[in-house]
């Protein structure tokens, strides 16, 4: 009975290896139905004149001349016209290690970047604050000397209050 439970249990166990094989090979299958298909292009025609221009070369070629077979044949293949494109890309988005550009910016360049902004944030309205409060300061004690001036002025006797009109005249801005 004990053998029956440990066959039943190896079942068990292969029968969960065999899943977990099913579902990697679908999900390597659904991977590879997302790559896109690679355009090769059709060298045939020009495989096919190379092979020509060799056997061409081999017949009229001396077997022990192989340094001019070697130079006949460059120069073939430099005749042959050469299919070059020339592409200019700015690439916003990296095609690889996309995992490690948006760790980058994600989570680097962009907190920085709102740190900074709410830092110039602060550092402007605090400059303005302090600008206000300076401001307040100066009209209260400008409030305060010419109710002390008033004061001084309706309180004091005549020839008191020439000399402050004298006074008030000099200091007057010309």
């Amino acid at each position: 009975m004990t053998e029956l439970n440990e066959l039943s249990e190896r079942m068990d166990s292969n029968e969960e290896i065999i899943d977990n094989l099913i579902k990697k090979t679908t999900e390597l299958e659904k991977q590879v139905m997302k790559i896109p298909e690679m355009n090769i292009p059709d060298y045939s025609a020009t495989l096919d004149t190379i092979i020509k221009e060799l056997a061409d070369i081999k017949r009229d070629a001396n077997k022990s001349d192989q340094l001019s077979l070697l130079n006949a044949i460059g120069a073939k293949l430099d005749s042959l016209p050469k299919s070059a494109t020339r592409q200019f890309r700015f690439i916003l988005f990296p095609e690889t290690n996309q995992g490690q550009y948006y760790k980058i910016v994600f989570g680097r360049l962009i907190p920085w970047l709102l740190c900074f902004m709410v830092a110039t944030y602060i550092f402007i309205t605090g400059y303005k604050a302090i600008g206000v409060y300076r401001y307040n300061h100066d009209v209260r004690e400008s409030m305060h000397y010419e109710r002390a001036w008033l004061y001084l002025q309706q309180r004091a006797k005549k020839k008191m209050s020439a000399a402050m009109d004298e006074a008030y005249h000099k200091t007057a801005d010309k």
